[in-house]
């Protein structure tokens, strides 16, 4: 009876070191890898974009999705079809800026000359103006064709790096 609790305490403390250790492990044994891209489901992407765009009647159809992420960056695609309305709501509501689309934003912006992946088509849109705007740290960036009511949206959120004081 007198050895009980101080072996409860010591494997309460061991519990508390690996537990407290066990991510760092992992990481060191198992990295994620970075820089890695991500197709999401469609089902989950079309929810996400009809909250994001508040518009839960827009009628969000042949969603994809995909999402690339590192220490310094995540950038998302997404390709959808919807009806003009929930787009001019969204373009208000987010107060982004038409610009004009050149070559040199296709390629920088959407990724035109390197798709992530084979449906990312962002120049089959044929369009000469675009979306720009920034949403709670997020720099986004919108091509819609109103006859075709397809749109391609890429989202970008840098992540500040940390300061070190000398």
């Amino acid at each position: 009876m007198k050895y009980i609790l101080p072996f409860v305490m010591a494997i309460t403390i061991l519990a508390g070191i690996i537990l407290a250790a066990s991510p760092y492990l992992l990481d060191h044994f198992f990295p994620i890898k970075e820089n890695v891209i991500r197709d999401a489901d469609s089902e989950a992407a079309e929810d996400a974009l009809e909250r994001w765009f508040l518009s839960p009647d827009a009628n969000f159809m042949n969603v994809e999705a995909a999402r690339q992420q590192s220490k310094v960056r995540s950038t998302s695609w997404f390709v959808f079809q919807v009806k003009r309305n929930a787009i001019e709501r969204f373009i208000t509501a987010k107060k982004l800026k038409q610009l004009e689309l050149t070559d040199a934003i296709l390629k920088t912006v959407f990724y035109a000359d390197s798709p992530p992946r084979e449906w990312w088509q962002p120049k089959a849109l044929t369009r000469s103006s675009y979306f720009q705007g920034v949403d709670q740290g997020r720099r986004l960036a919108l091509i819609y064709n109103a006859e075709t009511k397809q749109g391609a949206l890429v989202t970008t959120i840098e992540q500040k790096p940390v300061e070190t004081r000398q």
